[in-house]
């Protein structure tokens, strides 16, 4: 593998004039300078578009039309792509700091996946610092975690031989193709411990209204290719109620105390 990848930076945005902004003079400001940078607007009336005019030298490709939701223009975007990686920056989001993607883009080793751990920034100006797992565990991702997209480079020949992203789905497509690309298509993967990105957590896949339709996207992905082993997941949510219930009740803890049951590991 080369030093230095060809990266190929694709920004989705619509009517986020002021997060587009952001995202792209943190995408200027990156020393890593083997950069192929796309945005796809979709047909924003904010403003986004004349601001794209202004800086379209510093881009490679732009496009701003309606499009059919998130992956939809996703997927206009790798379409578009000729990097070795892509990685996708949203409007709103921005790195961690100018040589980001510096760190984050050496000893790639031949792995298709390779994350790192992301910020979330909330509305009131909280920044929580988010830790992705080192080993992926396939009950974990199926059921409650997600790879951190915007911290994620992913190799653009998976993209050829699995598909694009699934436009049927609203809000889980792309942990539904980091999902089958590792425990289906078995795509090697590499954690950095490295923050590289800020996430906007305003954004719609992060909004309480999105939950209820985020459950019921993953559990038709699930049904669809792992319908087998569907049934661990409820198996495995009341072994950690019968360990929480273990832990914290006051009246297990007081026989605990006296000697009249045994400690166990949890």
């Amino acid at each position: 593998m080369q030093n230095n990848p060809k990266l190929s930076i694709i920004t989705i945005a619509y009517n986020n004039k002021l997060g587009l902004i952001k995202t792209m003079n943190s995408v200027f400001a990156q020393t890593y300078k083997d950069i192929e940078y796309i945005v796809i607007d979709g047909n924003s009336s904010d403003g986004s578009k004349e601001i794209l005019e202004k800086v379209s030298i510093k881009l490679d490709y732009w496009v701003s039309e309606p499009d059919l939701g998130i992956y939809n223009a996703l997927n206009k975007g790798i379409l578009k792509a000729s990097g070795e990686y892509l990685l996708f920056l949203n409007s709103g989001d921005w790195f961690f700091d100018e040589n980001s993607l510096l760190s984050f883009m050496i000893d790639l080793g031949d792995y298709d996946i390779i994350y790192g751990n992301k910020l979330n920034y909330f509305s009131n100006d909280n920044i929580v610092e988010e830790k992705s797992p080192k080993i992926i565990d396939f009950y974990i991702l199926a059921f409650s975690y997600s790879l951190p997209h915007q911290a994620t480079i992913i190799k653009k020949k998976l993209f050829n031989e699995m598909g694009l992203y699934d436009e049927s789905l609203k809000i889980v497509s792309d942990w539904k193709f980091s999902l089958l690309a590792i425990f289906k298509y078995n795509y090697k993967y590499l954690h950095k411990e490295i923050n590289l990105i800020y996430y906007d957590m305003t954004g719609i896949s992060s909004n309480d209204i999105y939950k209820s339709l985020q459950i019921k996207e993953r559990e038709s992905v699930i049904d669809e290719n792992f319908i087998n082993i569907k049934h661990m997941a409820n198996e495995s949510l009341l072994i950690q109620k019968i360990k929480f219930y273990y832990k914290y009740s006051k009246i297990l803890r007081v026989l605990k105390i006296l000697g009249l049951i045994k400690k166990f590991d949890y």
